[in-house]
């Protein structure tokens, strides 16, 4: 037969591991929380960026203005067509380095990547897009940047051959 001192001390160690439990799903679940938060904000951090560029893409005096202030060369010189094509090429940009993101996150697979990817090398086409990545440069994701140089590195090797 149980004594009482047993099932005193069974009830404890039952009450220490519900309790410990109960604690180790309430820091799970806060740090859960707390990453969707970060997450969250980092989203709309991300779309606010994508706002400001697409004005700035549609007004090319903003375009000239901020390409200066990054580059810290000249860019009163450019002519309005260049800084128009310039601020959408940095809206898309933008946007590719968002899935560039997604993707090093795993968040999307290898199949969609390469599609932003073919964009992105089809936009590198554009003689403005490499002078653009260089007034940019160190203002994007750092892998990022470096995918996009071997992209220019491919298309100059080609263009040489």
């Amino acid at each position: 037969m149980v004594d009482e001192t047993t099932l005193i001390l069974i009830s404890t160690v039952v009450q220490t591991i519900v309790i410990s439990l109960t604690l180790v799903i309430f820091t799970l679940s806060f740090r859960s929380q707390e990453r969707a938060i970060r997450e969250s904000s980092y989203q709309g951090l991300i779309g606010r960026y994508n706002d400001l560029i697409g004005t700035v893409a549609n007004k090319p005096e903003l375009t000239r203005m901020m390409m200066g202030a990054v580059s810290g060369r000249d860019s009163e010189k450019m002519s309005k067509q260049d800084a128009v094509i310039i601020g959408h090429l940095l809206f898309a940009y933008g946007i590719i380095e968002e899935a560039y993101i997604l993707r090093e996150k795993k968040w999307i697979d290898e199949d969609n990547w390469q599609q932003w990817a073919a964009f992105l090398k089809s936009l590198s086409r554009s003689p403005l897009f490499a002078p653009m990545c260089d007034w940019t440069r160190g203002t994007f994701d750092p892998g990022f940047e470096a995918f996009v140089q071997e992209i220019l590195k491919g298309a100059k090797e080609t263009a040489n051959s």
